[in-house]
């Protein structure tokens, strides 16, 4: 297991029990998690790790989460600005499993390289997408999608396969449900029997099913703490509801903190709190999303040595504007025991599967193009 240690870096560590930002701060990772945390210099049996990382001049906070995700529709996010996937169904449509596979790969690629280190994703061929997280590295819930037009992609196949392969048995990879509009049967059952999390995209209000946990994702009315925004539904955001991306144009987690601030009225640090502490658990990771000792290691590292960046603000508010409207550049991102992304590149996943991921899907979003 990798031991990391970051020192001299400015933590915002999102933490309700510790002070929210820690000047000069050293954070210490061992075995996937929050080890230590604390002001100056590291104590002197913490100062050997296997990755000793400079925060002289960055910024480090928790890694953030999207919880309501898609990845099939990543190439068409310049184009599509809702997920309803009856309208793109003859794009899915064309898309084979290996296809999903890049997607998913290119997706993942985008998010962490934002700082993004887990989602919630609904999608076609679920496993396939498992495979590219593990792959990458990158937490994720899989909900297959019930009741929503997607029949013909066989969600309840996706859910045996999820539960056979992967929930419950590596670490990265969670399984859920999802049903549009309401809760359907189907869902309902599947949900009670593998003890999953129910969630129900665009129902009418909240919704409540005895005996599973529910989360409801932009209903048209009411609010709460089991509610997740994204897209147009921001505008209706509340301080104790999550955020997802959904489909955007960038997929970027920081974009979608800096709109539902701005569009809702709420405070930035609100919105940025869901992001990361909120969403996780949301989308059902345990003891993440803060800087405070026995958390997931999961963090993000900026860059405020130089312009854009510099200088970074070392009180809350001023800190907490930096990273939401700053356009701040990331360099590091952990999750576990891996990192994710250094220097701003991406290390888990390459060139190679980028180049690979074009050549399968460039043709296939040619041709959908063409027949539009």
């Amino acid at each position: 297991m990798v031991k990391i240690l970051i020192t001299d870096a400015t933590l915002l560590t999102l933490s309700l029990t510790q002070d929210p930002v820690i000047p000069e701060g050293y954070i210490y990772l061992k075995d996937g998690r929050v080890m230590a945390v604390g002001k100056g210099k590291p104590p002197e049996e913490l100062r050997y790790p296997e990755l000793l990382l400079s925060g002289r001049g960055r910024v480090v906070m928790p890694g953030l989460s999207s919880a309501f995700t898609s990845v099939t529709l990543h190439p068409l996010r310049f184009m599509v600005s809702d997920v309803n996937w009856e309208s793109v169904k003859d794009f899915l449509s064309m898309l084979g499993r290996r296809d999903v596979y890049y997607l998913a790969g290119m997706s993942f690629m985008e998010m962490m390289s934002r700082g993004i280190t887990s989602a919630l994703v609904t999608d076609i061929f679920l496993d396939d997408i498992a495979r590219a997280a593990r792959e990458a590295g990158f937490y994720v819930t899989l909900a297959p999608p019930f009741n929503c037009g997607l029949d013909d992609f066989g969600p309840a196949n996706e859910l045996k396969l999820l539960m056979n392969r992967w929930h419950g048995k590596v670490e990265e990879v969670r399984a859920a449900v999802l049903s549009c509009r309401e809760p359907s049967p189907e869902a309902v059952e599947a949900a009670r029997k593998y003890g999953l999390r129910l969630y129900v995209l665009a129902p009418e209000r909240p919704v409540s099913v005895e005996g599973v946990e529910t989360v409801s994702i932009n209903p048209s009315t009411g609010s709460g703490t089991g509610v997740v925004r994204y897209g147009s539904s921001l505008a209706s955001w509340m301080p104790e509801e999550g955020l997802g991306i959904g489909v955007r144009p960038s997929y970027s987690m920081l974009d979608v903190v800096r709109e539902a601030s701005l569009r809702s009225g709420k405070h930035p640090l609100d919105a940025l709190y869901a992001a990361a502490q909120l969403n996780t658990r949301l989308i059902g990771l345990r003891n993440a999303g803060s800087l405070d000792v026995g958390t997931m290691a999961s963090l993000v590292m900026f860059n405020t040595a130089e312009p854009p960046s510099w200088p970074a603000p070392k009180d809350l508010n001023s800190l907490v504007k930096a990273v939401v409207m700053g356009e701040l550049s990331v360099e590091t991102v952990v999750a576990g025991d891996s990192v994710l992304v250094d220097s701003g590149e991406t290390l888990t996943l390459g060139s190679d599967l980028v180049r690979r991921a074009r050549e399968k899907i460039e043709p296939v979003l040619r041709e959908y193009l063409e027949s539009k």
